[in-house]
Protein backbone atom coordinates (compact mmCIF):
# COMPACT_ATOMS: atom_id res chain seq x y z
CA UNK A 1 0.00 0.00 0.00
CA UNK A 2 2.86 2.52 1.04
CA UNK A 3 4.36 1.60 -2.39
CA UNK A 4 1.36 2.45 -4.43
CA UNK A 5 0.66 6.04 -2.17
CA UNK A 6 4.23 6.74 -2.89
CA UNK A 7 3.98 6.31 -6.91
CA UNK A 8 0.69 7.99 -7.47
CA UNK A 9 2.30 10.75 -5.13
CA UNK A 10 5.33 10.82 -7.32
CA UNK A 11 3.07 10.89 -10.35
CA UNK A 12 1.37 13.53 -9.13
CA UNK A 13 3.76 15.35 -8.47
CA UNK A 14 5.24 15.14 -11.75
CA UNK A 15 1.84 16.30 -13.56
CA UNK A 16 1.49 19.29 -11.38
CA UNK A 17 5.64 20.11 -12.44
CA UNK A 18 4.41 19.38 -16.15
CA UNK A 19 1.59 21.84 -15.71
CA UNK A 20 3.12 24.45 -14.37
CA UNK A 21 6.29 24.85 -16.48
CA UNK A 22 8.97 25.90 -15.87
CA UNK A 23 10.20 28.72 -13.30
CA UNK A 24 11.87 31.50 -15.18
CA UNK A 25 15.01 32.62 -13.00
CA UNK A 26 17.55 35.39 -13.77
CA UNK A 27 21.01 34.91 -14.91
CA UNK A 28 22.89 35.26 -11.45
CA UNK A 29 20.25 32.98 -9.38
CA UNK A 30 20.15 30.53 -12.46
CA UNK A 31 24.19 30.79 -11.83
CA UNK A 32 24.40 30.71 -8.11
CA UNK A 33 21.55 27.40 -8.42
CA UNK A 34 23.35 25.34 -10.78
CA UNK A 35 27.01 26.12 -9.88
CA UNK A 36 25.71 25.61 -5.96
CA UNK A 37 25.07 21.90 -7.12
CA UNK A 38 28.11 21.32 -9.06
CA UNK A 39 29.90 22.49 -6.37
CA UNK A 40 28.17 19.72 -3.88
CA UNK A 41 28.53 17.12 -6.28
CA UNK A 42 32.53 17.92 -6.49
CA UNK A 43 33.23 18.51 -3.02
CA UNK A 44 31.60 14.92 -1.73
CA UNK A 45 33.57 13.15 -4.96
CA UNK A 46 36.78 15.59 -3.39
CA UNK A 47 35.71 14.26 0.30
CA UNK A 48 35.48 10.73 -0.67
CA UNK A 49 39.28 10.50 -2.47
CA UNK A 50 40.31 12.39 0.70
CA UNK A 51 38.67 9.45 2.89
CA UNK A 52 39.12 6.51 0.80
CA UNK A 53 40.83 4.35 -1.13
CA UNK A 54 40.91 5.48 -4.96
CA UNK A 55 39.28 2.11 -5.78
CA UNK A 56 35.92 2.67 -3.72
CA UNK A 57 35.74 6.29 -5.13
CA UNK A 58 36.20 4.78 -8.43
CA UNK A 59 33.43 2.69 -8.02
CA UNK A 60 31.29 5.02 -6.50
CA UNK A 61 31.77 7.18 -9.13
CA UNK A 62 31.25 4.86 -12.21
CA UNK A 63 28.01 3.58 -10.33
CA UNK A 64 26.67 7.25 -10.07
CA UNK A 65 28.13 8.23 -13.91
CA UNK A 66 26.33 5.23 -15.55
CA UNK A 67 22.86 5.86 -13.47
CA UNK A 68 22.95 9.09 -14.31
CA UNK A 69 23.65 8.40 -17.93
CA UNK A 70 20.99 5.93 -18.05
CA UNK A 71 18.40 8.58 -17.03
CA UNK A 72 19.87 11.25 -19.76
CA UNK A 73 19.06 8.47 -22.13
CA UNK A 74 15.70 7.67 -21.05
CA UNK A 75 14.19 11.30 -21.27
CA UNK A 76 16.04 12.05 -24.28
CA UNK A 77 14.10 9.29 -26.21
CA UNK A 78 11.04 9.87 -24.04
CA UNK A 79 9.50 13.30 -25.01
CA UNK A 80 7.19 13.27 -21.87
CA UNK A 81 9.99 12.41 -19.41
CA UNK A 82 12.16 14.65 -20.77
CA UNK A 83 9.65 17.64 -20.36
CA UNK A 84 9.09 16.19 -16.78
CA UNK A 85 12.93 16.45 -16.12
CA UNK A 86 13.02 20.18 -17.70
CA UNK A 87 10.63 21.47 -15.53
CA UNK A 88 11.68 19.58 -12.44
CA UNK A 89 15.60 20.79 -12.87
CA UNK A 90 14.76 23.65 -14.59
CA UNK A 91 17.42 25.78 -12.21
CA UNK A 92 19.71 22.82 -13.32
CA UNK A 93 19.61 23.32 -17.31
CA UNK A 94 20.72 25.42 -19.61
CA UNK A 95 17.89 25.94 -22.38
CA UNK A 96 20.09 23.92 -25.20
CA UNK A 97 20.41 20.81 -22.52
CA UNK A 98 16.82 20.30 -22.69
CA UNK A 99 17.37 18.13 -25.84
CA UNK A 100 21.09 17.06 -25.05
CA UNK A 101 23.67 15.54 -22.41
CA UNK A 102 23.12 18.03 -19.57
CA UNK A 103 26.43 19.93 -17.93
CA UNK A 104 26.00 17.28 -14.77
CA UNK A 105 26.17 14.08 -17.18
CA UNK A 106 29.81 16.20 -18.71
CA UNK A 107 30.75 16.98 -14.86
CA UNK A 108 29.99 13.36 -13.83
CA UNK A 109 32.67 11.57 -16.77
CA UNK A 110 35.32 14.23 -16.22
CA UNK A 111 35.39 13.61 -12.71
CA UNK A 112 35.33 9.84 -13.10
CA UNK A 113 38.19 9.92 -15.74
CA UNK A 114 39.97 12.25 -13.86
CA UNK A 115 39.85 10.07 -10.37
CA UNK A 116 40.70 7.00 -13.03
CA UNK A 117 44.24 8.68 -14.84
CA UNK A 118 45.71 10.54 -11.70
CA UNK A 119 46.86 10.47 -8.46
CA UNK A 120 44.10 10.70 -5.64
CA UNK A 121 45.68 13.95 -4.71
CA UNK A 122 45.93 15.39 -8.08
CA UNK A 123 42.17 14.09 -8.91
CA UNK A 124 41.18 15.56 -5.90
CA UNK A 125 42.62 19.58 -6.25
CA UNK A 126 41.50 18.96 -10.23
CA UNK A 127 37.73 18.16 -9.54
CA UNK A 128 37.86 21.28 -6.73
CA UNK A 129 39.21 23.65 -9.51
CA UNK A 130 36.05 22.03 -11.58
CA UNK A 131 33.45 22.49 -8.86
CA UNK A 132 34.52 26.05 -7.89
CA UNK A 133 36.26 27.77 -10.00
CA UNK A 134 34.01 27.06 -13.18
CA UNK A 135 31.05 28.04 -11.12
CA UNK A 136 32.25 31.66 -9.73
CA UNK A 137 33.00 32.33 -13.14
CA UNK A 138 29.63 31.95 -14.27
CA UNK A 139 27.73 33.61 -11.51
CA UNK A 140 30.26 36.69 -11.61
CA UNK A 141 30.05 36.27 -15.63
CA UNK A 142 26.58 36.76 -15.16
CA UNK A 143 26.54 39.68 -12.57
CA UNK A 144 29.38 41.84 -13.07
CA UNK A 145 30.59 40.43 -16.71
CA UNK A 146 30.57 43.41 -19.03
CA UNK A 147 34.33 42.27 -20.68
CA UNK A 148 33.51 39.58 -23.60
CA UNK A 149 36.67 37.11 -23.90
CA UNK A 150 35.53 34.11 -26.56
CA UNK A 151 32.13 33.15 -25.07
CA UNK A 152 33.21 33.98 -21.50
CA UNK A 153 33.59 37.34 -19.48
CA UNK A 154 37.40 38.45 -18.15
CA UNK A 155 35.31 39.22 -14.63
CA UNK A 156 33.94 35.71 -14.69
CA UNK A 157 37.65 34.50 -15.95
CA UNK A 158 39.38 36.66 -12.77
CA UNK A 159 36.70 35.12 -10.19
CA UNK A 160 37.67 31.76 -11.67
CA UNK A 161 41.47 32.05 -11.34
CA UNK A 162 41.20 33.49 -8.09
CA UNK A 163 39.17 31.05 -6.42
CA UNK A 164 41.33 27.99 -7.86
CA UNK A 165 44.57 29.69 -6.50
CA UNK A 166 42.96 29.98 -3.42
CA UNK A 167 41.77 26.06 -3.40
CA UNK A 168 45.23 25.34 -4.47
CA UNK A 169 46.99 27.21 -1.90
CA UNK A 170 44.62 25.79 0.77
CA UNK A 171 45.32 22.81 -0.46
CA UNK A 172 48.90 22.70 -0.29
CA UNK A 173 49.23 24.40 3.05
CA UNK A 174 46.31 21.57 4.73
CA UNK A 175 46.94 18.54 2.68
CA UNK A 176 50.84 19.03 2.51
CA UNK A 177 49.80 17.81 -1.26
CA UNK A 178 50.33 18.57 -4.35
CA UNK A 179 53.26 21.28 -3.37
CA UNK A 180 52.80 24.99 -3.95
CA UNK A 181 53.79 25.37 -7.21
CA UNK A 182 52.24 22.67 -8.54
CA UNK A 183 48.92 23.87 -7.42
CA UNK A 184 49.48 26.82 -8.84
CA UNK A 185 49.66 25.67 -12.20
CA UNK A 186 46.82 23.82 -12.24
CA UNK A 187 45.05 26.76 -11.12
CA UNK A 188 46.22 28.59 -14.18
CA UNK A 189 45.54 25.67 -16.42
CA UNK A 190 41.87 25.38 -15.35
CA UNK A 191 41.32 28.89 -15.50
CA UNK A 192 42.66 28.65 -19.10
CA UNK A 193 40.57 25.85 -20.23
CA UNK A 194 37.39 27.09 -18.62
CA UNK A 195 37.61 30.27 -20.78
CA UNK A 196 38.93 28.60 -24.12
CA UNK A 197 36.09 28.02 -26.29
CA UNK A 198 36.60 24.62 -27.29
CA UNK A 199 34.35 21.94 -28.94
CA UNK A 200 34.91 19.73 -25.81
CA UNK A 201 32.78 20.38 -22.83
CA UNK A 202 34.58 22.43 -20.07
CA UNK A 203 33.50 19.84 -17.35
CA UNK A 204 35.90 17.11 -19.16
CA UNK A 205 38.93 19.64 -20.17
CA UNK A 206 38.90 21.56 -16.89
CA UNK A 207 39.70 18.78 -14.46
CA UNK A 208 41.88 16.39 -17.12
CA UNK A 209 44.14 19.37 -18.37
CA UNK A 210 44.83 20.69 -14.92
CA UNK A 211 45.69 17.10 -13.68
CA UNK A 212 47.58 16.53 -16.51
CA UNK A 213 49.79 20.15 -16.22
CA UNK A 214 50.32 19.52 -12.10
CA UNK A 215 51.36 15.98 -12.90
CA UNK A 216 53.93 17.14 -15.31
CA UNK A 217 54.79 19.92 -13.03
CA UNK A 218 55.21 17.78 -10.10
CA UNK A 219 57.94 15.34 -12.29
CA UNK A 220 60.45 18.13 -12.44
CA UNK A 221 60.47 20.07 -9.14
Amino acid sequence: MSLFLTYHFALTALTIAATLGPVQFTPVQHALIRGAFHAAIGLVAATLLLLYPQLIVLSVLAAATIAFLCLEAARLRTPRLNQYFANWFTPLLRKEEENKLTGSSYFLIGSLVTALLFPGDIALLAILFLSFGDPAASVVGAWKGRIKLWNKTIEGDIACLVVCLLIGILAAVILKNPPLLVAIVGAIIATVFQALPLRLNDNITIPLTSAAGMLATGLFI
